[in-house]
């Protein structure tokens, strides 16, 4: 039993004193599960048991993350969660490619109890002392608050996408017809369901980590996705909740300062402070929002100036270029808007894993320190350079960089970049800034790449590179828009900067090295002053200050170079800016609960009370945006009558009803990956409502989509002539031709295909097989939907 914790205040409770609180604990969970029960309505099973898989999935894997967050006042016990899920899915996924498995429900559930027979025998082997802290009674009290706290927002997530859970609009059709063509799959990689006879050529690995839930818990793809996203949204508040807690009350042990009255409210303002990072990842959003929401209104009201249209929250995402119009128009979503957009896109599904990378590093950092502080007591013998490779932290950085490879690609340089610079800048202080640090440095950033091409070697061998150029930036952001949008964070982090330079003076490190580190003065005397500098941080202050920098960075790269895609004109750097700037926002966000509490806890100067209270107060004008946007995309959520549930593909049936049952029968009765023809159209159009509802592939989807994919509009354009032949040529040898050469099994014809295609040829395509579904005829009516099944020949 623990009697104390870090801190230095009493913890020790007897068995009759623990017991009210697990009382209290367990009532919470069962009040949660009564308001998901009236909330979810018919839902509320399927809720439960994607809940409860990530429950095991999380307990599951305690004993490997608890080794690698054995720092962490919980054990990293949230990392658990999306590390069980990134393990075990990426297992099934490989083993799937090389044709060894079958990706099946069965097949995963096989998978996960042999990674927690793994995870047990880590546990059995592992150190009676770590076994010990592991099921500590303080630790598990710790897990289960913040299982309450996971599950509560996973709640008010779930219940809030009920309102408005169509997989329609933007980026929708994509991301739910992947998971369908997933669910049909049998191996990896799947088809591409927007260009039969290939396979996907983009980065699919998040879609399938979705599907692999979805096949885990056995729901249909229609359920997962909505699960899915909000189990994203509630990990974009939980996991910085956790890592910034630990990054809070480790700063504080460093410190060693407060008398001990105050050290038993530490770990309020550790969960404060974490808090205010969940907040600021997954619930804020940029300055450009209380700007044109409040102050701009309250302006022109006082100046009599009537203007205003309005504020609609996409507005937010799409400010330079466009407000005012000019002909460089950019994106700069962040996770909030993404969470209430409802796109379960790469970027969005891999925030819980950069998330858990981040939790990584620094928990490698504290493993450093750990390290460090025992060379005093050991005669300074460093570990050898295999020790050093062999590195559970590095060697599962390693796996999720690689992991990003197929997930989204983006995330792969920035965060190899990132922990690069948290790795370096940890052996430069545990190595006293020799030689030694950049090599060892070098060698383990070598082995990270080695690991992550490994891991995303399946991938590779069946992608074909999209290509891309790096160019230099000719049209910049005006200042004045960098300021409202990334304004705030950079002057907190800007702030925080100073202040430490103001507060690490020489004699302050002097100090600091005569009473705990292992170096000699006078060697630190010849250090110089940035290395004196960084050697005055504590681990929290180097680790916030690092990510704030990389964040900065990523913000000013767009402004100097951007990567040429197909998109080009008055968008040309827009997709850079959007994949850079939103891991910035995310980097942001974890810093800032750090900086706020530092500020409010640790004033050493004048300046930092009005300079927290001014930043703090803009901060919550920013967090208002989440209220705004979901009261504007999905109406009054205080209304239950309102709820629709959690079906993402009902809205066919309002919107596109014969579609609808022509969908249904496909799914009730097409086994296997079958080509279902229907007309092809441009992007985020109604076109391929088919293949996306059944997952089904076609000769032709979304035009841009696979322009982007492929690199090659002349294939495109000669598979929608081809498609326009069938549908209205006269010639039935030439239309049977065209339907050998793409294999084609089924053809449909609705609304959207005579709309198209005015000399659609019905008796042509009637003769082609059996009509196996038509749609009842109605007065009302000026079309028909039938679907043909194709005679073998």
């Amino acid at each position: 039993m623990e009697t104390s914790n870090n801190l230095g205040y009493d913890t020790s409770h007897n068995k009759t004193k623990m017991s009210p609180q697990y009382i209290a604990l367990v009532s919470v969970f069962l009040v949660l599960f009564i308001l998901a029960y009236v909330l979810l309505k018919e839902d509320f099973k399927d809720f439960i048991t994607w809940w409860l898989a990530l429950l095991a999935l999380g307990i599951g894997f305690l004993p490997l993350t608890g080794f690698m967050f054995s720092k962490f006042h919980d054990n990293g016990y949230l990392f658990s969660k999306p590390l069980g899920i990134a393990v075990s899915g990426y297992l099934v996924w490989f083993l799937s490619s090389i044709r060894i498995i079958k990706f099946s429900s069965v097949t995963c559930i096989l998978v996960v109890i042999l990674c927690f027979g793994i995870n047990i025998f880590l546990f059995l082997k592992s150190k009676e002392e770590l076994r010990k802290n592991l099921l500590s009674e303080t630790k598990i009290k710790t897990m289960l608050k913040e299982e309450v706290l996971f599950l509560l927002f996973f709640l008010i997530w779930t219940y809030i996408r009920g309102f408005k859970p169509e997989a329609y609009g933007t980026e929708k059709f994509m991301d739910y017809g992947f998971m369908n063509v997933m669910m049909r799959s049998d191996y990896m990689p799947p088809k591409d369901l927007w260009f039969s006879g290939s396979t996907i050529n983009y980065y699919y690995v998040g879609q399938y980590m979705a599907t692999f839930l979805t096949k885990l818990t056995f729901l249909k793809a229609n359920i997962g996705y909505n699960l899915m996203l909000m189990t994203l949204a509630a990990f974009g508040f939980v996991l910085p909740y956790s890592l910034v807690y630990n990054v809070i009350k480790n700063h504080f042990t460093e410190q060693g300062n407060g008398n001990k009255k105050e050290k038993k409210y530490f770990y309020l303002f550790s969960a404060f402070g974490g808090v205010l990072s969940g907040i600021g990842v997954s619930l804020a959003s940029n300055m450009h929002f209380p700007l044109y929401y409040w102050f701009l209104p309250i302006l022109r009201t006082l100046l009599g100036v009537d203007i205003d249209k309005g504020y609609w929250f996409p507005d937010s995402t799409r400010y330079i270029g466009y407000n005012p119009d000019t002909a460089d128009k950019t994106i700069h979503e962040f996770p909030s808007y993404s969470f209430i957009l409802g796109d379960l896109h790469a970027h969005v599904i891999n925030i819980m894993f950069i998330l858990t990378v981040v939790g990584i590093l620094y928990a490698f950092m504290l493993h450093r320190k750990s390290k460090l502080n025992n060379l005093q007591r050991e005669a300074r013998i460093y570990p050898s350079v295999k020790e050093e490779l062999l590195c559970p932290h590095i060697l599962v950085i390693g796996f999720f960089i690689g992991l990003f490879h197929t997930t989204n690609f983006w995330d792969f340089p920035i965060y190899y970049v990132v922990a690069g610079a948290i790795i370096l800048f940890s052996n430069l202080i545990f190595y006293q800034f020799s030689k030694k640090a950049i090599w060892i440095t070098a060698l383990q950033g070598i082995y990270i790449m080695a690991i992550a091409k490994i891991t995303a070697l399946p991938f590779s061998l069946n992608f074909d590179q999209i290509s891309t150029e790096i160019m230099l930036t000719v049209s910049r952001t005006p200042f004045y828009q960098l300021i409202i949008l990334w304004g705030l964070p950079v002057v907190l982090v800007a702030g925080l900067f100073i202040e430490l330079m103001q507060s690490n003076t020489k004699q302050k490190v002097l100090s600091k090295i005569s009473s705990q580190e292992p170096i000699e003065e006078t060697k630190m005397c010849k250090m110089g002053f940035w290395k004196n500098f960084m050697y005055g941080l504590n681990t929290s202050e180097l680790f916030i200050l690092t990510l704030g920098l990389c964040a900065v960075g990523l913000v000013l790269i767009p402004e100097i170079i951007y990567v040429k895609d197909i998109y080009s004109g008055d968008y040309k750097r827009a997709n850079t800016m959007f994949k850079l700037t939103y891991q910035a926002f995310i980097l942001f966000g974890v810093s800032i609960g750090f900086i706020f509490i530092k500020f409010f806890k640790t004033r050493n100067f004048r300046w930092q009370k009005k300079f927290g209270i001014i930043t703090f107060l803009l901060f919550l004008c920013s967090t208002w945006y989440c209220v705004v946007s979901v009261k504007a995309w999905y109406g009054n959520i205080f209304d239950t009558a309102g709820y629709k549930g959690l079906d993402a593909a009902a809205f066919l049936e309002e919107k596109m009803p014969d579609d609808y049952m022509a969908v249904n029968w496909l799914n009730d009765n097409v086994m296997g990956t079958p080509v279902v023809l229907e007309s092809n159209g441009d992007s985020y159009s109604d076109h391929e409502r088919i293949s996306m509802a059944t997952g089904l592939p076609t000769v032709l989807g979304w035009y841009v989509h696979e322009w982007l994919w492929r690199g090659d509009t002349t294939v495109l354009e000669e598979r929608a002539g081809d498609i326009q032949t069938i549908y209205t040529a006269e010639d039935n040898l030439l239309v049977n031709s065209l339907i050998d050469k793409y294999k084609i099994e089924y053809i449909y014809i609705g609304k959207l295909e005579q709309d198209k295609y005015v000399t659609l040829n019905h008796d042509l395509l009637k003769g082609l097989g059996e009509i196996v579904f038509e749609s009842p005829s109605t007065p009302e009516k000026n079309y028909e939907s039938y679907l043909v099944k194709i005679d073998p020949k």
